[in-house]
């Protein structure tokens, strides 16, 4: 647990969005710039002012001290005003205190502004330190500004501290001073940013955030079941069950094919599959995807990890040269196996044994869900296969019960059917 909790202010516990695009529009018109979409203003929020400027208007020193002048001048008497605090934001921040966390404000914005702006907010009482850059820009950038709250804080152990921030600025400069960076979703950054560079957590609520800070509840397993929530890739029927082929009665039917034809949650997921090769089989040489469910996601995440892949038929064929495997697989190439569901375990349990034949080492699974089944579990042991899933049944079954999905007590209905398929006595329990 982390008892050093470092906040960004905009993006972060500020909706700021307002104040700050009419500072800035303010001093481009000045400039003599032409805006014609003020909302594309928003990319200034959180970084610093004199690197934004230089980013996305390509300013010189110069141009650079005279845009932040203008900035400031409206935003000193009007743009400082024009900020919100997020709804459950006071709250978390009393229950941090309250554990006895020390509560820092560590911010791209001058630290006069950012006193004024927690004064006005009325949750100055939560912070131990604010701390923010300085107006002659020599504190200028967000790994002095975490430095320079760390010390004011007396933060020797940095095992014990975390940024909490919504852009890319947060996690590089809790890189650069050696600090874990919890990329927050609700404010102005993204999941793909969150992803790229590297955010140790992504949480994306102010609700999941408190549970993170208090109880170490990680989040990506929520993003993603809510996802596939959402397009029905996870459908949950527990008073009208569904038939398995095999003939058992299910709570839950899973097709995750459908996160292909749903752009937003494609993204979310095989981003997510790359961060799990790249963070547990950071070794892999080629990705092989289960045939067909595990085909797309294989050549999508591959893509996104620039490495080759394959796929595993569930049979050679019947014609041609009688493959197995698709592509092109050396002995001795370490691989990971692309799946999009675990159950029983014993299909991609088929496929990692096809690939050990053929002279591979298989370095382990990468799946969307699993259901958390002991029989698939036992048998993935007794393969001595290892298996990283995005989310699992227990989430599903908690965010689903949490957003309307299924009633509170239908949550224990989706256990008892996960603990043991064969038992059929949860059907029709009140």
């Amino acid at each position: 647990m982390f008892n050093y909790i470092l906040f960004d202010l905009d993006g972060t516990v500020a909706d700021s969005a307002e104040g700050v695009t009419n500072s800035v529009y303010y001093a481009l018109c000045h400039m003599g710039f032409e805006v014609s979409d003020k909302s594309e203003l928003k990319k200034f929020i959180g970084p610093p002012l004199s690197s934004s400027f230089k980013e996305f208007y390509g300013f010189n020193t110069e141009q650079i001290e005279t845009g932040i002048k203008l900035y400031r001048e409206y935003y000193t008497d009007k743009g400082i005003n024009e900020a919100k605090i997020y709804d459950g934001i006071k709250n978390l921040l009393r229950r941090l205190k309250a554990h006895g966390k020390k509560v820092i404000l560590a911010t791209s914005k001058p630290e006069v502004f950012a006193v004024r702006i927690i004064e006005n907010f009325g949750v100055s009482e939560y912070f131990d330190v604010i701390a923010g850059s300085t107006l002659d820009e020599e504190r200028n950038t967000k790994a002095k500004v975490i430095k320079y709250a760390l010390d004011k804080a007396g933060a020797d152990d940095l095992s014990q501290v975390i940024m909490i921030g919504d852009r890319k600025h947060d996690v590089l400069g809790a890189n650069e001073i050696g600090v874990k960076c919890a990329y927050i979703l609700y404010g102005y950054g993204n999941l793909q940013e969150a992803q790229e560079y590297k955010a140790d957590y992504i949480i994306d609520t102010v609700d999941n955030l408190e549970k993170f800070l208090l109880k170490g509840v990680f989040t990506m397993e929520r993003i993603i079941a809510k996802d596939l929530l959402s397009i029905n890739a996870v459908f949950l029927r527990p008073q009208e069950p569904f038939t398995w082929a095999s003939g058992i009665k299910s709570p839950i039917y899973c097709d995750n094919r459908l996160t292909l034809s749903a752009p937003r949650v494609r993204d979310d997921v095989e981003n997510a599959l790359a961060r799990v090769v790249e963070e547990n089989y950071p070794e892999c040489e080629v990705l092989m995807g289960t045939s067909t469910a595990g085909i797309a996601h294989a050549a999508i995440t591959a893509t996104i990890l620039n490495l080759p892949m394959g796929y595993v038929r569930s049979g050679a064929k019947d014609h041609g040269r009688g493959n197995q495997i698709e592509g092109k697989l050396e002995k001795g190439q370490k691989v990971v196996v692309i799946e999009d569901l675990i159950s029983t375990g014993g299909s991609v349990i088929e496929v990692v044994n096809a690939l050990r034949e053929a002279g591979a080492e298989v370095l382990g699974i990468a799946s969307i869900f699993t259901y958390g089944m002991q029989k698939g579990i036992d048998r993935l042991n007794a393969a001595n296969v290892k298996n990283i899933s995005l989310t699992n049944l227990d989430v599903i079954a908690d965010v689903a019960a949490e957003q309307g999905y299924i009633k509170p007590e239908d949550k224990e209905k989706l256990i008892k059917f996960r603990n043991n398929p064969s038992d059929e006595s949860w059907i029709g329990e009140a």
